[in-house]
């Protein structure tokens, strides 16, 4: 039985090329809260339906996930003495660490077609046409050898969907392991995430040709394929910079740049740590929730020798002083001057200076 008509021409399928966008911020533009915001504004304002594929650059900055604890998850002794500075995503996931050693890229795109691991198979087959034998593990991170090389987040709203992730191709690992490595993370039991450590590697150890610039070609080449497009014939590929930026941006990176954002977003958490005093065994339970410290105690074993005249009260003196603080060691320490400036009493003394230090 014959089918159709030899003189009716066949209906001919119509490919739909998906919009697309690429928008490439400025080398020169590496504070990361203008570019988190940038992000946020692409998330926010682009058409609903269309792909963005946004490649950046921050300064050195250790990021954490929207419900991390800075103060378990960072040295930030240390950061602060290497002018690294601190930034807190909209999105979850873990902490990782940026410099100009290493690439970002964000892809914005429809809710219903976000995936978990889209983005990073993406970036994958783009590492491969660098002889890069990349892929993607089973925490939806890119590796090589078992080793991890790119970090991801996202983030969904009811339209829209990001992927973002870290790539390290010539990073200051020393730098970034330090900074990672807090000396609070088995004293501090935090209510959000925790970060989970994995082995990392530079991409320059595959490749010496690589950089940011051939990183970024690749992945632009491999998002047109994928999105069955071309460079040439897109209607919006754009170059940002930190100046004419939308009065959003400006607005988002003030907010995510303050105090408040920073620490004041972390979850309830409550920091607990201890000392062999020459003359007691004292521990210290202090709890804060969103960066504000809501309850102090301080106190000696039930075993212990009754402490030196005058700390008991010191105790109930810290607990009352601490009370609504931030949980911040600069304005503890103001907090605890009554105590600090007692000099007829060297055991007080030298217990705020043990608090002030786990800090």
């Amino acid at each position: 039985m014959k089918t159709g008509c030899a003189r009716c021409p066949k209906k001919q399928q119509t490919t739909i090329v998906p919009a697309v966008q690429y928008v490439w911020m400025d080398p020169a533009s590496t504070d990361p809260y203008t570019n988190l915001a940038f992000e946020d504004w692409i998330l926010r304002s682009s058409d609903p339906q269309s792909y963005v594929l946004y490649l950046w650059r921050n300064r050195p900055t250790i990021v954490i996930g929207r419900n991390q604890n800075p103060w378990k998850e960072c040295n930030l002794d240390m950061m602060a003495s290497r002018d690294v500075w601190l930034a807190r995503r909209t999105s979850g996931g873990g902490t990782v660490y940026h410099d100009l050693g290493n690439s970002n890229y964000t892809v914005v795109m429809p809710r219903a077609a976000f995936t978990r691991d889209w983005c990073a198979e993406m970036v994958s087959r783009a590492l491969h046409q660098m002889d890069i034998p990349a892929y993607v593990n089973a925490r939806h991170d890119v590796a090589v050898d078992e080793l991890k090389i790119s970090g991801s987040a996202f983030k969904l709203t009811s339209k829209r969907a990001f992927h973002h992730g870290t790539m390290l191709i010539d990073a200051d690992l020393s730098r970034l392991h330090g900074c990672l490595h807090s000396k609070n993370k088995d004293t501090i039991e935090a209510k959000g995430v925790d970060s989970v450590r994995s082995r990392v590697a530079n991409l320059r150890e595959y490749s010496l040709a690589i950089d940011h610039l051939s990183f970024c070609d690749a992945v632009m080449r491999e998002f047109e394929k994928t999105l069955g497009c071309e460079l040439s014939t897109l209607a919006n590929v754009t170059r940002w910079d930190a100046t004419g930026l939308d009065p959003h941006v400006l607005t988002e990176r003030e907010r995510i740049s303050q105090w408040e954002w920073l620490y004041g977003q972390t979850p309830e958490f409550v920091h607990r740590f201890h000392c062999h005093f020459a003359w007691a065994s004292v521990f210290a339970s202090i709890t804060a929730r969103r960066g504000l410290i809501t309850s102090a105690e301080v106190n000696t074993s039930e075993s212990a020798l009754e402490p030196p005249v005058g700390v008991r009260k010191a105790f109930a003196d810290v607990a009352r002083l601490l009370q609504d603080a931030r949980y911040d060691r600069d304005e503890i320490r103001t907090r605890l001057r009554p105590l600090l400036g007692d000099k007829s009493n060297p055991f007080v003394t030298e217990l705020c200076e043990w608090m002030l230090l786990q800090i």
